[in-house]
C-alpha cells in the first residue's frame, strides 16, 4: 500500500511547519497549501487520505472548504485546526463534515494522535 497523503491548510508559514515537524513520526507524506486557492488545487491534483484545515483564513476560508471537502468522493478525513474553539463552532465544523478538531495551541502529541485516528478511519472507509 502507498504512503497516505496528508494535506495542511493554513496561511500561517510557521504553524504548517510545526504541524509538518509533529508528523515526522507518523508514516504519512505531507503536502502544505498556505490559502482556500491552494488547497483545492492541491486536492484536484491528488486527494489526500486527511487534511488538517484551519478556518480562519484570508480569501475562502475554512469552513467554506469544509463543506467542499466533505462532499468529496473519495471521502478525505478532515480534522479542523483553529484557536476558536467555542464549542458551537467545534459543532459546527463536524456538522459540516470535520472528523476531528485540534484546538491551538497544540502539541506534537496530540497533532500526531489525531493524524493517525484519521488515517486509520481513512483505511477502514469504503
Amino acid at each position: 500500500m502507498s504512503t497516505p497523503d496528508v494535506l495542511i491548510v493554513d496561511d500561517d508559514r510557521l504553524l504548517r511547519t510545526m504541524l509538518k515537524d509533529a508528523l515526522d513520526d507518523v508514516p504519512c507524506h505531507v503536502r502544505e497549501a498556505d490559502s482556500g486557492d491552494a488547497a483545492l488545487a492541491a486536492v484536484a491534483e491528488k486527494a489526500p487520505q486527511v487534511i488538517l484545515l484551519d478556518l480562519i483564513m484570508p480569501g475562502k476560508s475554512g469552513l467554506d472548504l469544509l463543506k467542499t471537502f466533505a462532499a468529496h468522493r473519495p471521502p478525505m478525513r478532515i480534522v479542523v485546526i483553529s484557536s476558536l474553539d467555542t464549542e458551537s463552532l467545534v459543532q459546527q465544523a463536524l456538522k459540516d463534515g470535520a472528523h476531528g478538531f485540534l484546538a491551538k495551541p497544540f502539541h506534537p502529541l496530540d497533532v500526531q494522535s489525531v493524524v493517525r485516528a484519521a488515517l486509520e478511519a481513512a483505511e477502514g472507509a469504503p
